[in-house]
């Protein structure tokens, strides 16, 4: 009877746990988004860097891609790249003319896991036999390797060539601790280490045989990580089974990931803080665990009535191999996992706790403090009031908020990159730049659905510099703007809600059809409702932490795969200085913000955009409407966007909708001017400046104004 009613037990609070999971974001619809993001976020940096030369390919992996994690957790967002123009080798005669080629050495000297890359010359399939660089050592065995220290020292100096801080763990450096960003080599072969785990015996047909052969195409990474027992681990790199373990990751159901983030959370709540920081476990034995698990069990046994279950049998699968000392790396089975993390003395405290907790059927996770999860768990089995707890609702809308603004900032970001060479070119040089660079992203090869997502969104951002830069000329020269340069318009009007119309109410205003760009501000100003979301990729956002408006989350679509929502947000709008004929003169300034010394105090972000008049969607819509109704003589409809303008930038500000606030306050300043109030003029210039001392054209104003 005692084991009918534990099981029944086991039953209720395994449902239990399911629904709070759920309530804390770990649903099947914003796994799917999470992982459509971050898929979605590669695939536009991969693609962009192939457009600037670079034959970069981005990786995003870690729970925030695989969709295991929860707000509480505050997961950081793990980015690993690659060249592809290095080959690595695992003979001769895999060398390749042209390439950086270098061989795989297991070296008697090299941990499981470990091997040394020798250099090899880029003319014939040889040995290197005089090294190039400080990263080519050589060794008592006279071959030349290549050091790991390479990525190390050249993101330190980058970072501090920037001003920027320097956060290392294991072979990641980042100038964010949340943020991870690893150099790797690509290995499209297998090392033998991994021939075991696709050859072993299998029960349950997990991994499918399909799976499997995936598995051997994706290859592996080499990271620049030696063993840290090892007194030659600056030549070492470490084998990563990266891509393989995100795609069985991505073959789980949902019970798989409730399970894991159960285990995430019982890791970080319980085991890790009684171990006391003396050892650790950590979210990779985990997932070891589940991958075991997955293998072993019975399907039938993975539901959700049983989710207790599979949670204790992970459970004792880690207490197994803390009891033995051989934690078994899932893939590569000579591995030990437990090396370099815990000691014998610090297994004996992990055995304990784990027994603590399996005998007391999970008891302990009634102690969860991240996200609640303790008490959401214990209401309605103990009358836990829980009052103050976020709403499953919100907490996905918030989820759901926070991944389209990462994925969708990231878009002008790119074309940040993109154009940031071309202060140079003159501007028939320039549209001959990007009409090659639609050329290259017309004929790009696309592997799959995210990379033709990726070619098509930039090539619009693409479309509305060459149109806005072609129609410049035209309108320096006095010639009429050619079809063809509407039709590039008409390409880039859905890179958003409202960046496009506004550069071309801009040039008609610059043209002079007043009345046809009054007609365009009406129909951005009808489509810029309080669901659109402004954004910033010039650094002024940090997706990270920027919280959208619940509108604008509240109004996405429901569909996994729709993370971008290019129809609810309004990029700030850009106009290189090729484009100078197409915004009003007082822009002009804005293109050459640097007052004295202020070149020397612009940021790495900055440094790419502060040549450049650029301004936020909404206060340039009003700006545009107090100019062209001004000209067509509307004097009610002038003053109303005047007021309009002034609104926005208090209410952006409020709501933190506004990233260039200071050149917002200098259009707003030069209405005033047109109204024949210096005064309150330049009160709004100061207010700007004191706002934004430097690099910000309200000094150039204010001399202006005063003499001075």
């Amino acid at each position: 009877m005692n084991v009918l009613k534990s099981g029944r037990m086991y039953d209720v609070m395994s449902q239990r746990l399911v629904t709070v999971l759920e309530d804390i974001g770990v649903t099947e619809l914003i796994v799917g988004r999470r992982r459509h993001t971050f898929l979605q976020d590669e695939s536009v940096r991969s693609v962009s860097d192939k457009l600037r030369g670079l034959n970069v390919v981005h990786y995003h992996f870690g729970s925030m891609t695989e969709g295991t994690t929860t707000p509480g957790m505050g997961s950081d967002i793990d980015t690993l790249e690659c060249d592809d123009d290095v080959n690595i080798m695992h003979r001769w005669s895999d060398w390749e003319l042209g390439k950086d080629n270098l061989l795989m050495v297991k070296h008697e000297t090299c941990s499981p896991q470990h091997y040394r890359l020798q250099e090899a010359r880029r003319d014939l399939p040889l040995p290197l036999t005089q090294p190039y660089d400080e990263f080519c050592v050589i060794d008592g065995d006279g071959k030349i390797y290549r050091s790991n220290t390479c990525w190390e020292e050249c993101s330190r100096q980058f970072y501090a060539d920037n001003n920027l801080p320097c956060y290392s763990a294991g072979p990641s450096r980042s100038f964010t601790e949340m943020l991870d960003f690893v150099y790797a080599n690509r290995c499209k072969q297998l090392p033998s280490e991994c021939d075991s785990w696709f050859t072993r015996p299998r029960h349950r047909n997990w991994p499918t045989t399909e799976m499997l052969q995936t598995a051997r195409e994706l290859g592996c990474f080499l990271l620049p990580d030696g063993h840290c027992d090892s007194k030659y681990s600056s030549l070492e790199w470490r084998v990563s089974p990266s891509l393989i373990e995100r795609h069985l990751m991505f073959s789980m159901e949902m019970i798989h990931v409730h399970c894991y983030v159960t285990l995430k959370l019982v890791k970080k709540d319980i085991i890790n803080p009684y171990l006391n920081q003396s050892g650790k476990i950590t979210s990779f034995h985990c997932k070891t665990a589940l991958f075991y698990a997955r293998e072993q069990l019975d399907p039938s046994m993975w539901t959700a009535d049983n989710l207790f279950k599979c949670v204790i049998h992970c459970l004792k699968l880690l207490r197994l191999w803390t009891r033995s000392g051989q934690f078994p790396h899932y893939i590569m089975d000579t591995v030990n996992l437990f090396e370099g993390k815990i000691n014998r003395k610090q297994r004996r405290n992990l055995y304990k706790i784990l027994t603590d907790i399996i005998d007391t059927h999970l008891a302990p996770l009634a102690s969860i403090q991240t996200d609640n999860l303790g008490v959401r768990l214990l209401h309605n089995v103990y009358t836990v009031a829980i009052w103050d707890m976020t709403p499953r609702t919100a907490v996905c809308q918030g989820i759901t908020g926070f991944l389209s603004v990462f994925c969708s900032v990231t878009l002008p970001n790119i074309i940040l990159d993109i154009s940031e060479e071309t202060s140079v070119y003159t501007s028939d040089a320039l549209c001959m730049y990007l009409h090659s660079l639609i050329t290259l992203l017309t004929i790009q090869q696309t592997l799959n659905q995210h990379d033709i997502i990726s070619r098509d969104i930039i090539t619009r951002h693409v479309f509305q510099h060459l149109a806005s830069v072609a129609a410049s000329i035209c309108l320096q020269q006095g010639i009429s703007i050619g079809q063809r340069i509407w039709t590039w318009y008409g390409m880039a009007i859905n890179t958003d809600v409202a960046s496009t119309k506004l550069k071309i109410a801009s040039m008609l205003y610059c043209k002079g059809d007043l009345q046809l760009a009054a007609d365009v501000l009406e129909d951005a100003e009808r489509r810029y409702d309080n669901t659109v979301q402004a954004m910033c990729g010039c650094g002024m956002m940090n997706p990270l932490i920027h919280k959208p408006q619940l509108a604008f989350a509240n109004g996405l679509n429901e569909n996994e795969t729709d993370v971008l929502a290019l129809d609810s947000v309004a990029y700030c709008v850009r106009f290189l200085r090729q484009e100078a004929f197409c915004v009003p003169f007082v822009l002009h300034y804005e293109m050459a913000r640097a007052f004295r010394d202020d070149l020397h105090h612009r940021g790495i972000h900055e440094r790419k955009w502060m040549d450049w008049a650029v301004v936020d969607s909404l206060p340039f819509l009003y700006y545009l409407q107090y100019l062209t109704f001004r000209d067509l003589g509307l004097r009610h409809r002038q003053l109303q966007g005047l007021q309009s303008l002034k609104d926005s930038i208090f209410a952006g500000l409020q709501q933190q909708q506004l990233f260039h606030p200071e050149t917002a306050t200098n259009l707003l300043a030069h209405c005033w001017e047109m109204e024949y109030r210096p005064d309150v003029a330049l009160l709004y210039f100061y207010q700007s400046q004191a706002n934004v001392p430097r690099n910000n054209a309200a000094n150039w104003h204010i001399r202006r104004l005063t003499g001075d």
